[in-house]
Parts: structure tokens; sequence; C-alpha cells
């Protein structure tokens, strides 16, 4: 499930550090492999639309409460609303990143320093939208497991579930 109250996700906060520096780098030191290279541009583009669609069908799955009771609804309701807003941010942040190659597109190349810049944010957050995407598979799996478990729960045997037996080996 989620976090208690007052817990610091330590973890997740030295990966988001981590990810940050890692996209900064990558945005100043990989801009020249983009810079007038709309191959690459484009190639970058088509994958995070991708990733974008595929995104909205996560936060519908995500948001599909299925067939549980109003309790259990109840207490995965703050964790669902945690992966959803996670899932949101991730998003927003392929759009922030198509939004960014739009504008090297439309700034003028008179406009050497601005493009640049332009450059360097659009590499940096398209580094860190695709790392951060990595995380996507896990927490489906543990979505899918979560909702698995549940039905088994529900499908169990009462001489079963007077046992303790839970079905796991």
């Amino acid at each position: 499930m989620g976090l208690g109250a007052g817990k610091i996700a330590w973890a997740r906060i030295i990966s988001l550090v981590g990810l940050l520096v890692l996209s900064i780098v990558s945005g100043y030191f990989l801009q020249p492999l983009v810079s007038g290279n709309k191959d690459a541009i484009n190639t970058i583009v088509t994958i995070f639309s991708i990733l974008a669609g595929f995104l909205i069908a996560v936060i519908t799955f995500i948001g599909d409460p299925g067939l549980r009771g109003w309790k259990e609804l109840q207490l995965d309701k703050r964790s669902a609303q945690a992966k959803l807003s996670r899932h949101r941010m991730l998003f927003h942040l392929y759009l922030l990143t198509l939004a960014l190659a739009l504008a090297m597109f439309l700034v003028p190349e008179t406009y050497i320093t601005t493009q640049l810049w332009l450059e360097r944010f659009f590499v940096g957050s398209a580094t860190f939208v695709f790392l951060a995407s990595f995380s996507l598979p896990r927490s489906l799996s543990a979505l899918q497991m979560e909702r698995y478990e549940t039905a088994l729960a529900e499908q169990l045997p009462d001489f079963l579930k007077e046992q303790g037996t839970t079905g796991e080996k």
C-alpha cells in the first residue's frame, strides 16, 4: 500500500535527485546531438507522443475501481490518488517535452542563445521523462497484483479463510 503519514521515501527522493542531475548533465552535454538534427527531434517527439497515449490508458486503468466493496475502496483511495497524481505529472512532463520541441521549431534561427537553451531543456526533459517512464511497468505490476490478491481473497472458500490460508507458497 502507500506510505504512512510522516514517513519519508528516501529512496524515491534520492532517485529523483539522481535523475535530475543526470538530466541536467545530459541536457547540457548532449544538446549538440539534436541541434539542427530534425530526424532526432522527430524521433523523440514520436516516442513521447506514443508514451503520452499509453499513459492516458494507464491513468484510466488505475482510476478504474473494479468490483470492490466500499471499505476496500476507502482504504485504497489514498494510494490510488498518489499513483494517479504521479502518472498525471509524468503525462504533463511528456507534454512539456513536446512543447519544447515545438518551441525549437518556432523560434527563429537568429535567436541563437534561445535556441541553444531550448535544445538543452528539450534534451534534459526528454532524458528525465524517458528514464522516469521505466517505473511504469513496476507500478502497473504492483497494481495488478493488488487487484489479483483482492479477488483471490474474496473468492477464497470460507474453510481456507478460517485456517488463515491465502494460497501462497
